[in-house]
């Protein structure tokens, strides 16, 4: 399973190395600040181990307590006496510090405000005398400058961490500054193991077995997993970031022309739609109009037809109608007599028939009819004037056949 390093570091990475076999071991970290962000602790309390917090800035106190309730916080800054003392607060870094001299060349180097703050001061045994005699696996000190003062006020006979982690350079530096206090941890019974270029490490002489466990630095073998709370990462998630800024920037531009697109094309479909629609409903009224002057003409010749029916039923029961209903078959029987003279259909049959000749209809007297419409008596009239030609034509006709 990875270890997952916190640390600024690798200080977690160290210390688990030489410690890992212990279950539910106990740490102090003096100068504790976040939680989270470059904590040596949190890898450890992740893996069930429990200790003591003493960070003195209010704000990094909170924040301690709220995310761990089942550890111990004590607000107070570690000194060579208890009372009190003016620490330089430097807001939302680990550079607070209670040396005035690094606090102004933060200020003046950095542009860093100060937020000056009296604090309660205590020695390290008169903070913690109920860890008098127990076992402590590792004490880390990051007072920024203030080490020496710190480890003035520590019994080492009451408290022996089995590993002391204390940091080694200036401030914002990487020059070291640790001769005058160096000597307090070796004349206590510990040995130097090791330093990282930030911190140096020390050994309880009665703990000698955890001295291979740094002889070499962080590497592949320990099977580092960072994380972005390490200020390790800081950079490549400065970095990270602005990349995932240029990203969402980009995409948000090529999402806002899609849309600009999309918005065009929908607007010419709308336009066409429209069009078509317009269409649609010309051609629509256009069909409707002529379904209705169709519908009227049907309606008018609906009509017409209705009234020559009415007119030819007014015909065919008027009185004149019945009355000319004879002269009517004998104009009709004319005509067909007429169309065989000229047609020449009727000489065969006059001469087989010339034995048994009976009257022409010319010979026979037409009827006369009474109390004729003054049409009906023209229509007679005609009728004889037409069967005396047709007589007068037969004749001709016979005598030219003989």
């Amino acid at each position: 399973m990875p270890f997952i390093s916190y640390a600024q570091n690798f200080e977690d990475v160290m210390l688990w190395r030489a410690l890992k076999h212990i279950a539910n071991g106990c740490y102090i970290d003096i100068g504790a600040q976040d939680p989270v962000v470059d904590s040596v602790s949190k890898a450890f309390y992740e893996r069930g181990w429990r200790g003591i917090h003493i960070e003195p800035v209010p704000h990094y106190a909170d924040l301690l307590r709220s995310a761990r309730p089942d550890e111990t916080v004590l607000q107070v800054a570690l000194s060579d006496s208890d009372g009190t003392l003016d620490l330089n607060v430097i807001a939302e870094t680990g550079l607070s510090t209670a040396v005035e001299a690094y606090a102004r060349r933060h200020q003046e180097e950095r542009r860093f405000e100060l937020q000056p703050v009296s604090v309660a001061a205590m020695t390290l045994k008169s903070a913690l005398p109920a860890y008098a005699g127990k076992q402590v696996h590792w004490l880390k000190i990051d007072v920024e400058g203030f080490e020496t003062q710190v480890l003035r006020g520590w019994d080492s006979q009451a408290l022996r961490p089995w590993v002391m982690v204390v940091e080694a350079t200036i401030p914002g530096s990487a020059e070291t500054d640790y001769a005058v206090w160096d000597s307090i941890i070796v004349a206590a019974g510990y040995r130097f193991v090791y330093f990282d270029g930030l911190n140096r490490f020390y050994v309880a002489q009665e703990h000698a077995e955890l001295e291979p466990a740094f002889t070499a630095p962080p590497n592949v073998f320990d099977d580092i997993k960072l994380t972005e709370h390490s200020s390790l990462c800081s950079e490549l998630l400065v970095a990270h970031h602005a990349r995932e800024v240029y990203l969402a920037a980009l995409t948000e531009r090529h999402i806002a022309q899609i849309q600009a697109q999309a918005a065009a094309q929908a607007a010419q479909a709308a336009v066409q739609y429209a069009q078509l629609e317009a269409q649609a409903a010309q051609a629509a009224a256009q069909a409707a109009a002529q379904a209705a002057q169709l519908e009227a003409q049907t309606a008018q010749a609906a009509a017409r037809a209705a009234q020559f029916e009415a007119q030819i039923g007014n015909m065919l029961n008027s009185r004149s109608w019945r009355v000319t209903k004879p002269l009517r078959f004998i104009g009709e029987s004319l005509r067909r007599i007429r169309t065989a003279i000229r047609t020449g259909t009727v000489v065969s049959g006059i001469k087989r028939r010339s034995r048994f000749r009976r009257p022409q209809p010319s010979q026979m007297p037409l009827p006369q009819p009474h109390n004729l419409s003054p049409r009906a008596a023209r229509i007679y009239d005609e009728i004889k004037k037409a069967a005396a030609t047709g007589n007068a034509s037969g004749k001709a006709f016979g005598r030219e056949e003989n």
